[in-house]
């Protein structure tokens, strides 16, 4: 099997596991290989799906195995999608009036327009550095007192600070959600953080910043900075504000490690991180299913991992 048709097969084997069929434009932007043409990938897409009965194509949709019935989920994830974005948005201006919330981004399936019913709102928060732990603090108060702790239409399951817009862990996971992810406040900011991860570009080389398929929003995003946020701001400033971000850190990471003993360290520290600049939770470790998921099927097609 060339280089091509494999990679083909690794972009349509790793979607499968969200029941998303896609169409051959996407399939090259996904593509994990350059040095091709849309055409080349369109060519071998059909040959692929004519000698492989595992490889399905209907309304220019690709898809593994004869799961048809994945079109139509699409096309109703689409669809409710549209109906998130308004809510986003609207979640959106409560969160970039927080104190140091610097900008705001879609992650999870919203970002890739693949939301259903069930699905959360998820978001990622980039801070002021050394105020990372105030402002968290602050919005998961927010969503605990006035939402009933709510994750549906509040799960900000990750925040950095602007001086550590880099994400360590590399591999097809975290990639896909990087090159998806879409600004809903500060898109220049979202601009530097796809630059300093320009490493994705080793999942996906055919990516560039800006590409509409990947970085544009639902709706046209409100830049504009929140005159209240700068009064409150005024009240966690100096010693004060580095003494109270630094408790607010060891204080969430004692409840962490307390709440959940079942994990090693390690496991706890990848599904807890809690550093000075970087808040990470998620608590039911989607990256390792999803990873183990992605290794079974392509097993079942005899091909490697690479993670």
């Amino acid at each position: 099997m060339d280089s091509l048709k494999e990679n083909i097969l690794r972009t349509l084997l790793y979607y499968d596991i969200f029941k998303h069929p896609l169409k051959p434009d996407e399939i090259f932007s996904l593509l994990p290989q350059n040095s091709v043409s849309k055409k080349d990938v369109s060519d071998v897409l059909l040959q692929i799906s004519q000698e492989n009965p595992k490889v399905s194509t209907k309304e220019d949709y690709y898809f593994i195995g004869g799961n048809e019935d994945y079109i139509e989920l699409r096309k109703s994830r689409e669809s409710y999608s549209k109906k998130s974005w308004k809510l986003a948005k609207y979640v959106s201006h409560i969160i970039k009036r927080f104190p140091f919330v610097r900008a705001v981004f879609v992650t999870g399936s919203l970002s890739k327009n693949s939301s259903m019913p069930d699905s959360d709102l998820d978001f990622m928060v980039v801070t002021e550095r050394n105020r990372l732990w105030i402002s968290r603090t602050l919005l998961m108060l927010f969503k605990k007192v006035l939402l009933f702790n709510s994750h549906k239409y509040f799960c900000i399951n990750y925040f950095i600070s602007e001086d550590s817009l880099g994400i360590c862990e590399k591999n097809i996971f975290i990639a896909t959600e990087i090159v998806h992810i879409k600004s809903t406040f500060n898109t220049g900011l979202m601009n530097k953080f796809l630059e300093v991860n320009l490493w994705v570009k080793e999942y996906f080389p055919n990516y560039k910043i800006g590409d509409p398929y990947f970085n544009s929003s639902g709706f046209k995003v409100n830049n504009r900075k929140s005159y209240f946020q700068k009064f409150t701001e005024l009240f966690f400033s100096g010693k004060f504000g580095d003494k109270l971000d630094n408790y607010f850190m060891k204080k969430t990471s004692g409840h962490w490690k307390n709440k959940y003993t079942q994990y090693s360290d390690c496991e706890r520290e990848q599904m807890f991180t809690s550093t000075s600049n970087v808040s990470k939770t998620h608590p039911g470790n989607m990256q390792k299913v999803i990873m183990n998921y992605y290794k079974e099927r392509l097993e079942k097609f005899d091909l490697k991992c690479d993670e």
